[in-house]
């Protein structure tokens, strides 16, 4: 039982994570952030936070109303000049945010040493805060973001798929084997009684037989009685 447990649920598994994957591809295609479980998955270009962050980790990021964002947090968010115009960066607050004009306005810098201080950004442009570092996925990650790295982890996880699928089945034709005995106990005690009621008729025809052979006996020395009695 355990083991059908396991097995189903590595299945339920792997079927979730095949839609995870296709997800992100296709958000890849209309060119889309990646979102898991409502983090947004972003892989880190460049060295501008180290030694916090270093090229190549990943980073999840949780979308944060202003008033939760301090001074200390690292933020993502869309770079408004410069050649990164547009395109995510994750830096450092380095000043409490300033409410201005209905919003929230923020200053960022890299860690690493020397880096700038970034242009001045309102809350719009905020992405959402760091939640989750993760270091050792880094590569991986990069591997499958491209296409052939993308297709392979797909292969993979189809023939997976398929082998649970096809061990299921041999599951099941093994369960329905054992109805006669687990699952319809009413006929198996049927042909019990079948066999017992046959097995009664054979001692009772086994017994008329005895008994026959019984009385031919006892008849046949009567005759030779009443034979000598009349010599």
């Amino acid at each position: 039982m355990a083991k059908k447990i396991i097995r189903a649920a590595s299945t339920v598994l792997l079927i979730a994570l095949f839609l995870l994957v296709v997800a992100m591809f296709m958000m890849r295609v209309m060119g889309k952030t990646p979102s898991v479980f409502g983090f947004q998955v972003y892989y880190v270009a460049t060295g501008s936070m180290e030694p916090t962050i270093n090229t190549g980790d990943v980073v999840l990021i949780k979308k944060t109303p202003a008033e939760d964002i301090h001074k200390g947090d690292i933020i993502t968010y869309k770079a408004v000049e410069g050649d990164m115009a547009g395109k995510p960066i994750t830096h450092r607050v380095v000043e409490e945010p300033e409410y201005r004009n209905g919003t929230y306005y923020f200053l960022t810098r890299g860690d690493a040493e020397g880096a700038p201080l970034d242009p001045e950004f309102s809350y719009r442009k905020v992405e959402g805060k760091l939640v989750f570092r993760l270091p050792l996925i880094g590569k991986i990650y990069s591997f499958f973001c491209k296409p052939y790295g993308l297709l392979t982890f797909i292969i993979v996880i189809l023939l997976l798929f398929g082998y649970e699928m096809i061990a299921l089945f041999f599951s099941y034709r093994t369960i329905d084997s054992l109805d006669d005995d687990f699952l319809e106990p009413e006929k198996a005690d049927k042909k019990k009684k079948r066999s017992l009621r046959s097995a009664d008729k054979d001692e009772i025809t086994d017994e008329a037989a005895q008994n026959s052979e019984s009385e031919a006996e006892d008849q046949s020395t009567e005759n030779s009685l009443t034979e000598k009695t009349e010599d």
